[in-house]
């Protein structure tokens, strides 16, 4: 599992380092090879082997014959690029990533349980800000199980103060 946050930077060859305490998670996991993609919001997403081939087959069961579905296939699978960390737990980051994440030095690496997400720094902020006060309604929809429930209090009038 991969959680928490760990601001990085982008080195001279464009290669953030991945902090230890996600290292010791990669090795304890076997997590060695990572697969590299254009994520939301202008975000990086890493996937480890297991988390991949999870999302492949997810997108297998949609026909090439479906335009958005192939629209998806050519911007996803197109960005792709597999990457291992070297033995100071450096990870390249190839151009045409760091030019969609609008990286250039700062970055942040989040871990979002199954995989993990590089973000420009003040990308982050701002999503974190923009999301802000949506949190506790993600919060009680999620928890509840009720997909329905995002838009129920504002709906009926029902305020969060008891």
């Amino acid at each position: 599992m991969y959680i928490g946050t760990a601001e990085t930077v982008l080195d001279a060859k464009h290669r953030i380092t991945v902090p230890r305490r996600v290292r010791e998670t990669m090795e304890v996991l076997g997590h060695a090879l990572w697969y590299m993609a254009r994520g939301f919001d202008h975000s990086i997403f890493l996937f480890p082997r297991d988390e991949w081939n999870k999302i492949r087959d997810q997108v297998k069961q949609y026909s090439s014959m479906d335009t958005r579905a192939l629209d998806f296939r050519r911007l996803f699978f197109a960005s792709v690029t597999e990457v291992r960390p070297d033995r100071q737990g450096r990870m390249p980051v190839p151009p045409h990533l760091r030019a969609y994440a609008r990286l250039d030095r700062d970055a942040v690496l989040i871990g979002v349980d199954d995989h993990l997400e590089l973000w420009s720094r003040d990308a982050w902020r701002a999503f974190q800000e923009q999301q802000e006060p949506e949190f506790k309604a993600m919060a009680a929809q999620l928890f509840a199980g009720d997909k329905q429930l995002s838009n129920s209090t504002e709906e009926s009038g029902a305020s969060d103060e008891t």
